[in-house]
């Protein structure tokens, strides 16, 4: 802990070292790890039933194949959304605990804090990555796995969250709140992965030429190069990637180590001025629809005060106003394309289940730190000592982060009516809406739930989106897995990227299993409200043990005047006849 011990990262990483090495949830992270990649095994294993009577030298060799498959994009997805959720809060938490600037009046440099709290927490992170490297190791057994495509595949991941770490830690450092970084961190991922086949549709569309500077070695390509591109790359392409994304790390920290002291000890004396007059600046017309929206029916204080604080309480920083509105425009723009695009209607599909998948993304982020930020900083407190009873404030967090949803449904409804034919526009319609809505309500609450049950805002966040990852993107693998039949497809349709991309390639096209996609996002819409009125409930119920709150004044029936008397008279021992 001395000085001289770590004379490069500091006393900070291995304070932060050793408090997180004696927590038993990073060892349950790391087997839940190693579980969910053994699941993916399984899975691949149980779709080849031939394999297990008569196992040759070939049909070995493609199951090694499909191991290698999904070992590496489930090991590369889960790093990818692991990383960045573990450096979010590094500095924004610590500086609106107050910790943060003990420490900077410290004799700490810059750089020993930063790196400090990097290099702590990207541990953990390669922690997982080196628990998957045996899984992966023993599939090269059973032939058609290559040897340094698993090297290679390793490269890519380690790359991804040395990236993921510093890029989260950088973001951090002027976001208010963690799940703005973790909003800016995952809106890099979605350009970088999108960003090539958004620039190829709008070639298409209007004719263009321009070429994206996003094709340079997407991660999850450069990963299945070996057997989606066989001889295109070798081991200088997956060194080249190591060494450009551990470079853009290095300049990323050096930002961070730079700007701490700055940013972190300004303070701003200056009076927050009205924001249709901040907005008013930039031009007349922002300035009066900014007005315009101030305007509009907003919460009461005497409804619900923990929602109309939410309401006027959680206003985005400028960070997190810059990704909804690259989100928001990127939407509209490609809805356009779809509602205004003939020929085939696969348009509509991929840009309603990237718009609501995504959606969902950020909407599972903001959920699981709504309450669990308060819970951190300490503020959560002060809002349970209130008169308030459980129920005000558990609902007034959930409505306040699901008033986002009936938002995410407006474009999809869109796409549906404008390209639909022979009559499918309005059921599908209504049924995308519906579907939305009650996902919406899922991810709010199982976010909300999470946040009550575990106490780490890393790990809540973590829990929350892996969980949305595997609903998303693990189900449809896995009904994939069976065969393609009809049944497979509306197990498929539980997922919010194929559920409302389906319902709209259905709507816009001629195939026959319109009816019955209808039928199966109808019934995953009630599954979706079901599970989000178990979860409230059960929010609703351990919400008390779990914060260890003492609610007084709860009554299951209001008190009657007759029975006052009887309460009275037992506390000081008199008898009280009984009627």
């Amino acid at each position: 802990m001395n000085r001289g011990h770590g004379s490069v990262l500091g006393p900070v990483f291995a304070y932060e070292r050793i408090a997180a090495s004696r927590r038993w949830q990073g060892y349950a992270l790391r087997s839940f790890f190693v579980a969910c990649l053994l699941a993916a095994l399984i899975s691949t294993w149980w779709n080849r039933p031939g394999i297990r009577n008569t196992a040759t030298l070939q049909a070995l060799a493609a199951l090694g194949q499909d191991f290698y498959l999904a070992a590496i994009g489930t090991q590369l997805t889960l790093v990818m959304l692991a990383a960045p959720a573990a450096t979010a809060g590094a500095i924004c938490l610590d500086r609106a605990r107050g910790t943060l600037t003990h420490l900077l009046m410290t004799d700490l440099t810059d750089r020993e804090i930063v790196l400090g709290k990097l290099a702590a927490r990207l541990l953990p992170v390669l922690g997982l990555v080196g628990c998957a490297l045996p899984v992966t190791a023993l599939l090269a057994l059973l032939g058609g796995v290559d040897s340094l495509a698993i090297v290679g595949a390793f490269l890519v991941t380690v790359g991804m969250a040395v990236l993921g770490c510093c890029l989260a830690l950088l973001i951090s450092l002027w976001a208010g709140k963690t799940h703005e970084a973790l909003l800016g961190t995952y809106a890099v991922w979605g350009i970088w992965m999108l960003a090539a086949p958004m620039v190829a549709q709008l070639n298409r569309t209007f004719g263009l030429g321009i070429s994206s500077p996003f094709n340079a070695a997407p991660p999850f390509d450069l990963a299945f190069a070996p057997y989606w591109r066989p001889g295109r790359v070798d081991m200088g392409d997956y060194f080249a990637f190591l060494g450009l994304t551990l470079g853009v790390s290095a300049a990323l920290t050096v930002v961070a180590v730079v700007r701490l002291r700055p940013v972190c000890t300004r303070e701003n004396v200056r009076k927050r001025r009205p924001l249709a007059e901040r907005w008013a600046r930039l031009g007349p017309l922002l300035g009066r629809l900014t007005a315009w929206t101030e305007q509009l029916p907003s919460p009461s204080l005497d409804g619900n005060p923990v929602l109309w604080r939410e309401w006027h309480r959680n206003r985005p920083s400028l960070a997190a106003r810059i990704v909804g509105a690259v989100f928001v425009a990127l939407t509209t723009l490609f809805s356009l394309i779809a509602c205004f695009s003939s020929g085939p209607s696969a348009t509509a599909a991929w840009v309603n289940g990237l718009q609501v998948s995504v959606g969902m993304l950020l909407l599972s982020v903001t959920a699981a730190t709504s309450l669990a930020e308060e819970r951190v900083r300490g503020s959560l407190d002060v809002l349970m000592s209130t008169p308030l009873e459980t129920h005000e404030i558990v609902l007034g967090k959930w409505l306040s982060c699901f008033r986002r949803v009936p938002a995410l449904a407006v474009l999809p409804a869109i796409v549906v009516l404008a390209s639909a034919q022979r009559g499918h526009g309005l059921p599908s319609m209504l049924v995308t809406v519906l579907f939305v809505l009650c996902c919406g309500a899922a991810v709010t609450s199982v976010g909300l739930a999470f946040a009550t049950w575990v106490s780490r805002l890393g790990r809540a966040v973590a829990l929350t989106i892996t969980l949305y990852v595997f609903f998303t993107v693990g189900c449809m693998f896995l009904a994939l897995l069976t065969g393609h039949s009809p049944a497979a497809e509306g197990a498929m349709m539980i997922s919010p990227f194929f559920g409302p991309g389906e319902l709209a390639f259905d709507a816009s096209g001629t195939r026959g299993e319109w009816s019955g996609h209808l039928a199966w996002g109808f019934f995953w819409s009630l599954c979706y409200a079901a599970a989000s009125g178990a979860l409230l409930a059960a929010t609703l119920i351990t919400f008390n043990r779990c914060l260890g709150r003492v609610e007084n004044g709860v009554r299951f029936r209001r008190q009657t005047r007759a029975d006052e008397p009887a309460r009275g008279a037992e506390l000081v021992g008199e008898s009280v006849p009984v009627a």
